[in-house]
């Protein structure tokens, strides 16, 4: 016994470093593994987080693209005799009684025998209402309308009774452009060489205008007269 105090009284410090030691490897072995497990939880929660977000954006992309199918919108001009001309807007493409109702409705001076409700629309379109007796522009025609329009007419009118040929000597500009293969230039070119020669004599005659070659000539030969 006196031999053990001896050695402990002789060594006492180092005993108590080594005990020190050991106890500090003991905590820092457990403190490691403390934050091994924790940041393995943080990694896990992270991964969790990372895979609801992406999940969350792609869940939002798909309804943002539902609902920009949804409302995909169908534009339409609307012109003339309305009490609030302008564009709108329709989730699907409307009839004409849609359009007016929503440009408040036509002006009492409109002609309504000439519009046809029912007519749908498409996107894009003009919608063009007359007033009164106001004669229907070219360019927009009434939908779901068969009526003749006064141009066409005028056409009608310049063609003489050899089998429907349309006279040379009498159509204007825009029944020139009628034909095939005539443009405004064309046509205005026509016109120039029949005042130019005091109105033409035959339909050959037509060739001595500026670009009508054998080939237009020959599709034109049938169609006119003069």
């Amino acid at each position: 016994m006196i031999q053990i105090k001896a050695i402990y009284y002789r060594y006492r410090n180092q005993i108590w470093f080594s005990l020190c030691l050991v106890l500090c490897g003991i905590g820092l072995l457990i403190w490691w593994q403390m934050a091994q497990s924790t940041t393995t939880e943080s990694n896990n929660i992270a991964t969790i987080t990372a895979n609801q977000k992406d999940d969350m954006q792609h869940r939002t992309a798909n309804e943002h693209t539902t609902i920009k199918k949804t409302t995909q919108r169908v534009v339409i001009d609307i012109k003339g005799g309305v009490h609030r001309p302008g564009v709108y807007y329709f989730t699907h493409a409307p009839i004409v009684a849609d359009a007016l109702s929503k440009a408040g409705g036509m002006l009492p001076t409109v002609n309504s025998m000439r519009i046809n409700l029912a007519a749908v629309l498409t996107n894009g379109q003009v919608l063009y209402i007359p007033i009164g007796d106001e004669q229907q522009p070219v360019e927009y025609p009434l939908p779901g309308n068969n009526v003749q329009p006064k141009e066409q007419v005028s056409t009608v009118a310049n063609i003489d009774g050899n089998e429907g040929k349309l006279n040379l000597n009498t159509a204007d500009i825009t029944d020139l452009q009628n034909l095939p293969g005539i443009g405004e230039k064309r046509a205005q070119d026509i016109i120039n060489e029949r005042e130019k020669v005091g109105g033409f004599k035959h339909v050959t005659d037509l060739q001595e205008v500026s670009g009508i070659g054998e080939k237009t000539f020959a599709k034109l030969e049938p169609l006119v007269t003069v």
